[in-house]
Parts: structure tokens; C-alpha cells; sequence
């Protein structure tokens, strides 16, 4: 039976990546990721479309326009190796789809295995400050489904509240549904303690989720 992953992952201050940076001040509509897409690349290259209709004229410095119409401008880049979408294939996994909002990068791609899903959650996180897997799915020969069993007594309350919490409010949404700010107010705590809560938590469920 194939015993492949289908990898979603979250991640953010991914300094490195030039799309990461665009999204920043540019909402980008389409977005494609391809390896040696050109005759002369040797590296990650990708597109990405954005609206300019309302732009005051500034162009991201990340990247090369190839194409504009009235309304929209494509933009051609290259990544280097300190962006996720260098990194994710270099594991032997070509990213499959890539979206980009405010910073944060989604990117899935497909795991031979839980070995090799560790070794690139460990690679980004060497280089990116926040990585959070969205969601696992096991190859599987039928519709059943595979259940991952999570020790709940790993967490403590307030640790175990932050995550609910932020994943009830859509936080880990993209676009994002909620804000830190808001998630805090909800739970009753400061925005520095939410944070510091969220990431012990998310710590200790890649920990399990990586372990198994």
C-alpha cells in the first residue's frame, strides 16, 4: 500500500522568501511554483499575479515583471536557499500548491513518509520562526479514515485553551479570520501570553503529531 502524506503546512517570518515579502504589501491573485522552469534556471522559480489597479505605483523588489495589462501585472522569481519553496523540494517533495497573505505562506506538497515530514518540518524551522502543520492526510486504499491520537495531558489548560481557541476563531485560517489581539481578549490574557501559550502548544503537538 503507498504510505504517502499529503503535507499542509503554515508558515511564517520566512524571511528568505520572496513571495512571503511581496504578500506583505501586495494581495497576490494567483500564484504557480515550479522546478528549472526556465532554460537557463537552476533554482525554484515561480509567478504570481497581482492586482495594480489600486497600487500607487511601487513594485515589489523581489521580482521580475513579465507581463501587464490594466488592472494586473505578473511577476517572475527566483527563490534562494533560505525560502520554504527552495527547501520543501530539496527533501525530495516539489511543492504542490503555494498561497501567500500578509507574510504567511500555506504550501503543501506529499510526504513518502513520516520520517521524511520530520526532516522538513526540522529544515524550516532552522530557517522560518513559525511553522504549523494545517492538516495531515495518510494515503489510504479506501475512504476509511486514518486516526491520530493526540495525548491531551501533554497540555495544560491554558495551553490547551489557546490552541482551541485560536483554531475555533480561525486564526490559523489564510486569509486569516482573527487576530492574535482578538484571540487574547476571548481567552481573558495578555497578547504576549496567548503567543507564549500557542507556541508551547503547537510545539508540543508537532512533537506527538512527528513522533508517530
Amino acid at each position: 500500500m503507498v504510505s504517502g502524506i499529503h503535507v499542509q503546512l503554515a508558515v511564517s517570518d520566512a524571511d528568505g522568501c520572496p513571495v512571503s515579502s511581496i504578500s506583505e504589501e501586495f494581495e497576490i491573485e494567483s500564484l504557480s511554483v515550479a522546478q528549472h522552469a526556465t532554460r537557463t534556471a537552476t533554482e525554484v522559480v515561480g509567478e504570481l499575479t497581482v492586482d495594480r489597479s489600486d497600487d500607487a505605483g511601487t513594485e515589489p523588489e523581489a521580482a521580475e515583471e513579465v507581463f501587464v495589462d490594466e488592472t494586473k501585472s505578473v511577476y517572475r522569481y527566483t527563490h534562494d536557499n533560505e525560502c520554504p519553496c527552495q527547501r520543501v523540494p530539496s527533501h525530495g517533495c516539489p511543492v504542490r500548491t503555494l498561497r501567500a497573505d500578509s507574510g504567511r505562506l500555506i504550501v503543501s506538497f506529499i510526504a513518502p513518509d513520516l520520517e521524511t515530514l520530520r526532516g522538513v518540518v526540522t529544515d524550516l524551522r532552522s530557517c522560518c520562526e513559525g511553522v504549523t502543520v494545517n492538516r495531515l492526510t495518510r494515503s489510504a486504499a479506501t475512504d476509511e479514515r486514518s486516526l491520530l491520537f493526540v495525548d491531551r495531558t501533554a497540555f495544560t489548560d491554558r495551553q490547551y485553551e489557546a490552541l482551541e481557541t485560536a483554531h475555533e476563531m480561525g486564526y490559523f485560517d489564510s486569509p486569516k479570520g482573527t487576530t492574535a489581539e482578538e484571540v487574547a481578549t476571548e481567552i481573558g490574557i495578555s497578547v504576549a501570553t496567548f503567543l507564549e501559550h500557542l507556541s508551547v502548544a503547537q510545539t508540543k503537538l508537532l512533537d506527538q503529531i512527528l513522533s508517530t
